[in-house]
């Protein structure tokens, strides 16, 4: 976890950023095989306005370039959760709200709806949190970019 510390802090200090803090922690509840590494990162709000512009763009294209540089030479790498100054956790605060008010509506209604094409660690976020809904079952659909989840009601 500090050679990870490390290289992000690389990466900043070449853009001329100073991370106020980086923290650094290993998820292994998923099921799947795949290790999960939360990354934290807190920066001064000017810093921060570069990456979380634009429907955090920036952080997500960061993302990308942290796993590429750290996980290059393993064949099965780890999936990477950067998030800078709890950006993603409020979102996914919102996420997970806006899962359940639909899942509710899925209820009342008795039928399968669908929500708008998003990310997958989005898509992810919503099946976990919808899994715990014993009467709901979810379900990815479409091609990238487009990939959505379908919320039904089960059985």
């Amino acid at each position: 976890m500090e050679k990870i510390k490390k290289r992000i802090e690389e990466i900043f200090s070449s853009m001329g950023i100073k991370p106020k803090e980086i923290n650094t922690k290993k998820d292994n509840s998923s099921k799947k095989d795949q290790e999960l590494i939360d990354v934290d990162i807190s920066l001064n709000q000017e810093d921060a306005e570069w990456f979380l512009n634009e429907s955090a763009m920036g952080m997500r294209a960061l993302q990308h370039l942290v796993r590429l540089v750290l996980f290059k030479d393993i064949k099965n790498r780890p999936f990477l959760v950067l998030d800078i100054n709890k950006h993603k956790q409020k979102a996914k605060r919102v996420l997970e709200e806006k899962a359940l008010e639909v899942a509710q509506k899925v209820r009342r209604e008795k039928k399968a709806l669908s929500l708008e094409p998003m990310s997958a660690y989005e898509r992810r976020l919503i099946h976990m949190k919808l899994a715990e809904q014993p009467d709901i079952i979810t379900e990815s659909s479409g091609e990238e970019p487009n990939r959505k989840i379908i919320i039904r009601p089960y059985p």
